[in-house]
């Protein structure tokens, strides 16, 4: 494995849209194709396992337990509270080990036809044959080479029904660790989430750094190899989690968006332990919560499958730590965690009824019996953990006015849950900003929409400014909150029946609305409608603009005042200045004497916060809700919305890095390819924000910060049926765009503006008096991501 990395410019990474004179600025990194194909090649050429972990003294072997050996559920317990990864190693030796089925001939003849793969060398996904892949994979080196263009890696592939239910039934693997079984809260969603999984490939194919979703519980068999096949496995424990993401961003890249492959070198100057296995045949690799890892092919043909657990405690980190990363980088959650806190909590009250029913109506059951008594307890201990999870989500999803605001289903035994975020991807489980006039405007779309169809973002987005293309937006309600506040109670009840003393601070929600958030909440959900009729006052008008103490103009609804010291700031500056996050401010700003005392104290509070914030992360526990929005709105500065035809960023995102997509050929791309002989590749599997889009006109473009273009460019061209990231069918833009091309070159704004809707142009007269800068400046794509700015906006550029 090369040692070295193509470096990306954290200049041009993170300018700082805040500081300038034009309150519409927003730039965006184009994040191409190209940028992978400055990867360095990996190869496990020479590598042997004792060789590996004497490259440096942070790497460690992973710890291996037989699969029959007599302790080895006590060793399982051990490595998971310790969050250390572990092997359980021969399982291929059991007797029930299904040889003839565990074959690609076998998987061929009876798996799905079709299968997606990876080119690993451009990074580029897409489908084809099952047997055409397995030809391949067959067919390739078993080490790559400089001049190879192609080497597949047969990745998320469904399992076969087959080996479900020998995982399922044969007793051959414990089933604490089995899909949905003992020790899984993905069982207790009642739509099924998918995540038995199937991987074929050949050596020096790979799966970049990452952790596994919503701080899940991983598990990987090999179940087939050919020609001595192996896989090499780089893993943290699941401390190391936070750590690893400030090393990713300090090599100008971002864990959560998986595009990194870590070299041995970059792995021994992180510092962190390493835990470092070879993966053979039979060997079960158990991947802790949050590790963050890597796997390396190695060899002939090896095949995996593989499954997602969540634990309780998965649940609790992922909802405390994961949740707001994948906030602010716009990771899709995918595992539904608030929904899967809800239904747990349910189920777990009706068992711990039953439990007691069945006490109470055996007249030869031993009351006394530990036995009894331990189950009682346990179920009742594990539901106390549900309580103060879920109460934690209705604090934060809660409005006094819940009641006046439209729901998407009238009951909660009716709601299907089926509805996300477009541009951050969380799921939505009970509130929620809707506008439906953007999603009407796209062609297919009838007048038959209903509540959820829509343009949806969720809370803590509308609060940090994100938002739809027009700016409208109301908020919404998925089910009547008392039911909700009906089920908590229930679980309440069945606590206090078994364990009195353990709830003996709670009281039932139902009824007590000024108890559901209390001193450990912010209240997103309030303080977002606290924004919501900010921007009502002036919803008749034009919103007006205000001055930053920074001396730069925004909108008056993101001016945040103080009138104790007679200034303004907006919330950039407010995060920036007082590490005090939106929510907070908007909050706390209605009393200013309050205001004038928490941005006082702000900072020395988020100093001493910040030991505090670093140890939680580590060990999982609840953080002060405060200071780690304060903490991750700081951190997590560059996101890629899921839908960024629908939706535009917010306050804090400096720097929106997008894919190269569904950017359609231009003039422009044709001039600037016409200067260089750089060829640029595409990742055609994911959609883009283009520039044309970013110049686009509308009050809702100023309010995220975008250009101003008034009235000028034609409508964009649509595709029909685009997948929306809730479920929904809704048309995409398909933007007259292009690919910035590989050279310096600055382009009047004017010009570009023809260049970019060539069939119908823009007049100079009709330019925004508030766009006053005559140029854009295009930044070269040779080994770097593009940056789209006002020249303006980097202080060492002079305009021209």
């Amino acid at each position: 494995m090369s040692d070295t990395t193509a470096p990306i410019s954290q200049s041009e990474l993170r300018l700082d849209a805040t500081h300038g004179s034009d309150p519409h600025r927003r730039h965006s990194i184009v994040n191409d194709g190209a940028r992978y194909l400055t990867k360095p090649l990996i190869s496990t050429k020479g590598w042997t396992l004792a060789q590996l972990i004497k490259k440096s003294p942070n790497f460690r072997l992973v710890d291996r337990v037989r699969f029959d050996d007599p302790m080895l559920m006590q060793t399982i317990r051990k490595h998971e509270d310790s969050g250390v990864p572990l092997i359980i190693e021969g399982f291929h030796e059991h007797d029930s080990w299904p040889a003839d089925m565990f074959t690609l001939d076998w998987l061929s003849v009876h798996g799905k036809p079709g299968a997606s793969a990876r080119n690993v060398r451009t990074w580029a996904d897409f489908d084809l044959p099952l047997s055409e892949l397995i030809h391949k994979l067959r067919a390739s080196p078993v080490y790559a080479n400089e001049n190879e263009t192609e080497r597949l890696y047969g990745k998320d592939a469904e399992c076969p029904h087959e080996w479900a239910t020998w995982l399922s039934t044969s007793s051959v693997l414990p089933s604490d660790l089995l899909p949905h079984g003992t020790n899984d809260y993905l069982k207790y969603l009642s739509s099924d989430v998918q995540t038995l999984m199937c991987y074929l490939g050949v050596g020096d194919t790979f799966t970049p750094f990452h952790k596994d979703l919503c701080a899940s519980s991983g598990q990987n068999l090999m179940c087939y190899t050919e020609n001595g096949g192996s896989s090499f496995w780089f893993m943290t424990d699941s401390s190391a989690a936070p750590a690893m993401a400030e090393f990713f961003q300090k090599m100008n890249e971002e864990l959560d968006f998986e595009t990194h492959v870590v070299t041995l070198k970059e792995l021994g100057q992180s510092r962190l332990k390493i835990y470092i296995a070879e993966q053979t045949l039979g060997d079960l690799v158990l991947v802790p919560p949050r590790s963050c890892h890597q796997v390396i092919n190695n060899g002939g043909i090896t095949m995996k499958t593989s499954w997602s657990r969540m634990t309780l405690k998965g649940l609790s980190n992922s909802l405390y730590h994961e949740l707001p990363v994948y906030h602010r980088v716009c990771r899709p959650e995918t595992y539904k965690v608030k929904l899967n806190i809800y239904c747990a909590l349910h189920r777990q009250t009706q068992i711990l009824r039953e439990l007691q029913e069945q006490q109470t109506s055996s007249p030869h059951l031993d009351r006394s019996s530990p036995t009894v008594n331990s189950d009682l307890e346990r179920v009742a201990d594990d539901l106390h953990h549900l309580l103060e999870l879920l109460d934690d989500v209705l604090g934060e999803e809660y409005s006094p006015k819940h009641q006046d605001m439209p729901h998407v289903s009238q009951s909660d035994i009716c709601h299907q849950s089926d509805i996300c975020c477009d541009f951050c991807g969380a799921d939505i489980f009970q509130s929620f900003f809707e506008c439906l006039p953007c999603a009407l405007h796209s062609p297919g779309i009838n007048d038959e929409m209903k509540i959820g169809d829509g343009v949806v973002v969720c809370p803590l987005c509308y609060v940090e400014g994100r938002g739809c293309k027009c700016g409208t937006m109301n908020p919404i309600q998925c089910r009547p909150f008392g039911d909700l506040l009906r089920v908590r109670d229930e679980a309440l009840r069945a606590i206090r029946a078994v364990c009195p003393d353990v709830v003996k601070d709670y009281e039932c929600l139902l009824g007590h609305s000024t108890s559901i958030i209390s001193a450990r909440h912010v209240g997103i959900f309030v303080a977002a409608c606290v924004l919501y009729e900010r921007r009502q006052m002036v919803s008749h008008t034009e919103e007006p603009l205000r001055v930053c103490l920074s001396k730069h103009e925004v909108l008056q609804s993101a001016i945040i005042y103080c009138p104790p010291c007679h200034v303004g700031r907006c919330t950039t500056h407010v995060l920036e200045g007082y590490h005090i996050h939106s929510a907070s401010a908007l909050l706390m700003s209605n009393d200013a004497k309050v205001w004038h005392g928490y941005h006082k104290e702000s900072k020395a509070a988020f100093r001493e916060g910040c030991a505090r914030i670093h140890r939680d992360e580590e060990t999982g526990t609840r953080p002060d809700f405060r200071l780690k929005l304060a903490y991750v709105a700081s951190k997590f500065r560059t996101c890629k919305s899921v839908n960024p035809n629908a939706t535009t960023p917010g306050w804090y995102d400096k720097c929106i890095e997008l894919t190269s997509a569904s950017v359609a050929s231009s003039p422009l791309k044709q001039a600037i390819n016409n200067s260089s002989s750089e060829a640029m590749s595409t990742r055609p599997e994911k959609s883009s924000l283009s520039m044309a889009s970013l110049f686009r006109s509308s009050p809702s473009n100023r309010a995220a910060g975008a250009f101003s273009v008034r009235g000028s460019l034609p409508a964009t061209r649509k595709l029909l049926g685009a997948p929306l990231a809730n479920g929904k069918k809704r048309s995409m833009f398909d933007d007259t765009a292009t690919h910035i091309g590989s050279l310096m070159k600055m382009v009047p704004l004017q010009d570009l503006a023809l260049i970019l809707e060539p069939r119908r142009g823009m007049p100079t007269r009709s330019m925004s008096s508030s766009m006053p800068l005559p140029a854009v400046r295009v930044v070269g794509l040779q080994r770097r991501s593009s940056v789209l700015v006002p020249p303006a906006m980097d202080s060492r550029e002079k305009s021209p």
